[in-house]
């Protein structure tokens, strides 16, 4: 199936069916080669996926997780991508992840099978590329005989959401000076801030995040190309039509890192910036109104006060003050302005890398313990 017959289906996908909890799932053992479909509740999904009429899972955004166990031979994975670039961090039982990357349209591997511990193998595979290099389909699991699907480890009751840009999503985090690559293979969210702060905090994360984009327009200052507002409401976020259900999931605290692309092209009327903005606040509160807040500045631009990005980042932290003020002031307290220093990326690149994700997320580890108690 080719990426333009998969862009077609994609309104098709759904929000997540609540499917029954972990620990009542039974084993199950295999007698004769079967096919499951992704929406066998042996599989645990973090972060937002949707299903269609076949029971096939659609990632859009990046750092979705899929988890499962088996034990026995090795099953063997089926996928479906719209983009040469859709690729997954593939572990085993907490191991040094691996990098699986999918062609273009459908595709199966093997796993590696051996002698498994007595709880099986865990596996878990984590989307690293960006929203905007195409939706990755998991079409669910082919099982030879005598290999069993035991009940996947519960998800942490915490829960954290992350909604931002590129630098949310991870984008060009696994280079290093002076490599000069930006190819989509740089990309890797399970190492960007908000799933480093996951793992600190013992939580589930979802980021909704997309890069290029902003609150009122996208990096090269367009307005119709799709922004935070927008692809906050949707499973798939190129695709109008795939409603996410809120009440799905319910974040303990919330971070929005937005803005630098707003500002990219040069600066914004701050009274329209601000106004929606706060506009787009009072939404998370509509939909999440017991989660704390968090408005983080851009890590992109420069602290240097004689610098061309001083006054964004003047105009930023302004609009993030003031959103918070009209929030205190309509008695929604649990919000925090997060200040973020500049990190520099490389030398041939301004997107940080992954020691300087882990420096971001230091920054807002207090604020969201602040707002959390964790």
């Amino acid at each position: 199936m080719h990426s333009r017959v998969l862009l077609s289906l994609a309104a098709s996908f759904l929000v997540a069916p609540h499917l029954p909890a972990a620990e009542t799932v039974p084993p199950v053992t295999m007698s004769a080669l079967v096919q499951l479909p992704a929406r066998d509740p042996h599989f645990s999904y973090m972060g937002r996926c949707g299903f269609d009429g076949v029971g096939a899972a659609a990632l859009g955004f990046p750092g979705i997780t899929i988890r499962f166990v088996y034990r026995g031979p090795a099953p063997t994975l089926l996928f479906n991508a719209a983009s040469p670039y859709c690729a997954f961090n593939l572990n085993v039982n907490g191991w040094e992840p691996v990098v699986v990357r999918l062609p273009e349209g459908p595709s199966e591997f093997v796993l590696p099978s051996g002698v498994a511990p007595a709880e099986g193998w865990v596996v878990e595979l984590v989307r690293r590329n960006e929203a905007w290099q195409g939706v990755a389909t998991f079409r669910g699991v082919r099982l030879p005989p005598g290999c069993a699907l035991r009940p996947v480890p519960a998800l942490p009751k915490r829960t954290l959401m992350f909604i931002g840009d590129s630098m949310t999503s991870g984008e060009r985090i696994d280079r290093m000076p002076p490599e000069n690559d930006d190819t989509p293979r740089t990309a890797n969210a399970a190492r960007a801030f908000g799933m480093l702060l996951g793992r600190r905090l013992e939580a589930q994360v979802h980021l909704v995040s997309y890069g290029g984009r902003g609150v009122m327009r996208d990096w090269q200052g367009k307005t119709d190309t799709g922004t935070a507002p927008e692809f906050f409401e949707r499973t798939l976020p190129d695709a109008p039509g795939s409603h996410w259900d809120h009440a799905a999931y319910s974040p303990d605290a919330i971070v929005v890192c937005l803005g630098q692309n707003d500002l990219n092209a040069g600066l914004i009327d701050a009274a329209a910036f601000t106004a929606a903005y706060d506009h787009f606040v009072q939404r998370l509160r509509a939909v999440h109104p017991a989660a704390g807040l968090v408005l983080a500045e851009s890590p992109l631009q420069s602290e240097d006060p004689a610098s061309a990005d001083a006054p964004k980042r003047a105009l930023l932290r302004r609009c993030l003050e003031t959103v918070a003020a009209h929030q205190r002031a309509a008695g929604n307290s649990r919000i925090v302005v997060a200040p973020l220093h500049k990190q520099p990326g490389t030398a041939v690149e301004g997107h940080p890398v992954a020691f300087q994700h882990e420096q971001i997320a230091l920054q807002l580890l207090g604020p969201l313990q602040q707002l959390t108690g964790w």
